[in-house]
C-alpha cells in the first residue's frame, strides 16, 4: 500500500481549515477503500488564536497537530509540516492550502497521473473560484497561470502550492521548502530547483478544487495606503522582503534579472495602483 501524507499550515481560519480538512478526509476515505492507499494529514498550528486546534480535533481527531508558538507563516509553517512527515518515509507529499476545498475525484486524479508518469513527476492541482476562473495552479516561468486541459497532463515551470503532489522521488532529489522564505516564494521557489533539477513538472486535467483569490491589488502597492504602511508591507514577512525577492529571482532567472525586478517592485511601491 502507497502512504500519503497530507500536509497543513493554519493560522485563524477556523471554517475554512474544517471544509479543506471534511475534503481530505472524504477522499482519503475512498482511497483506502480501494486498499491501495494510505493517508495521514499533518497541521502545523501557527498561533491560532480562533480554535482552530480544538475545533479540528474534535472533529478530525486522527489529524497530526503539530503546535507552533507563531511567526512561521505558510512556507516556514509548510516546511515544518513536511519535516515531521518526512520522518515516517511517506510514497507521497500533498501540499494543501488551508483555504483549499478540494473537489470530489480531486486526490484520486492527481495519484492516476503520477502512477501514468511513473511516480517521478510533480503533479500540480488547480483551483478556481466559485463562477469559475481559474485562480491557482501550475504557472510558467514568467508566472503565468497555465491553463488545464481537460483530459491529459500539461507542464509547467512553478507552481501555487495549493494543491501538489510531490513523490518521494521528487523530494529525494529537492529536498524540503526552502528554510530562505517566511510566506511566499516557497512554493515558485520549489518548481524552480525542481526544475533545475530535472524533474518532471505537470499540471493535471481539469479543475481539481476551489479556492478564492484575495481581492485587490496587495498592501504595497495599493495607493489607499500611505507610502510608510506600504513600504512596512513591502518588508514584513507577508510583502517582499528585499534578501528573499532576490534569492527568488536569482534563482529564476539569475542575478541581473534579480536586480532589475528589485528596483521595479520598489518603483511600485512609491508609485501604486489607484483602486
Amino acid at each position: 500500500m502507497l502512504t500519503v501524507a497530507v500536509l497543513l499550515t493554519v493560522f485563524n481560519r477556523k471554517e475554512k481549515t474544517l471544509e479543506c480538512l471534511e475534503s481530505c478526509y472524504r477522499q482519503i476515505d475512498g482511497l483506502k477503500a480501494d486498499g491501495k492507499y494510505d493517508a495521514s494529514i499533518f497541521m502545523v498550528d501557527d498561533g491560532c488564536t480562533d480554535g482552530t486546534s480544538e475545533a479540528v480535533k474534535e472533529s478530525f481527531p486522527q489529524t497530526r497537530i503539530i503546535r507552533s508558538e507563531g511567526g512561521l507563516y505558510w512556507n516556514r509553517g509548510m516546511r515544518l509540516a513536511w519535516e515531521e512527515a518526512a520522518k515516517e518515509d511517506f510514497d507521497f507529499y500533498l501540499l494543501v492550502n488551508d483555504d483549499t476545498t478540494l473537489l470530489d475525484g480531486a486526490l484520486a486524479t492527481l495519484l492516476y497521473n503520477s502512477e501514468f508518469l511513473r511516480h517521478r513527476a510533480i503533479v500540480v492541482g488547480t483551483t478556481a473560484n466559485s463562477s469559475g476562473t481559474i485562480t491557482y495552479g501550475g504557472r510558467t516561468k514568467g508566472n503565468r497561470l497555465v491553463q488545464p486541459d481537460p483530459a491529459i497532463p500539461v507542464s509547467c515551470h512553478m507552481f501555487n502550492g495549493n494543491l501538489v503532489l510531490v513523490p518521494k522521488y521528487a523530494y529525494q532529489q529537492v529536498g524540503n521548502l526552502s528554510p530562505v522564505y517566511h510566506h511566499s516564494f516557497g512554493d515558485y521557489d520549489y518548481g524552480v530547483r525542481a526544475h533545475k533539477k530535472g524533474i518532471t513538472i505537470v499540471v493535471a486535467p481539469g479543475i481539481l478544487a476551489n479556492c478564492d483569490r484575495n481581492p485587490g491589488p496587495e498592501v504595497w502597492r495599493n495607493a489607499a495606503y500611505p507610502l510608510k504602511v506600504r513600504a512596512a508591507y513591502l518588508n514584513s514577512p507577508k510583502g517582499r522582503p528585499f534578501h528573499e525577492q532576490f534569492v527568488f529571482d536569482t534563482r529564476l532567472k539569475g542575478v541581473f534579472y534579480a536586480i532589475g525586478h528589485g528596483v521595479s517592485v520598489r518603483f511600485k511601491m512609491l508609485f501604486p495602483k489607484k483602486v
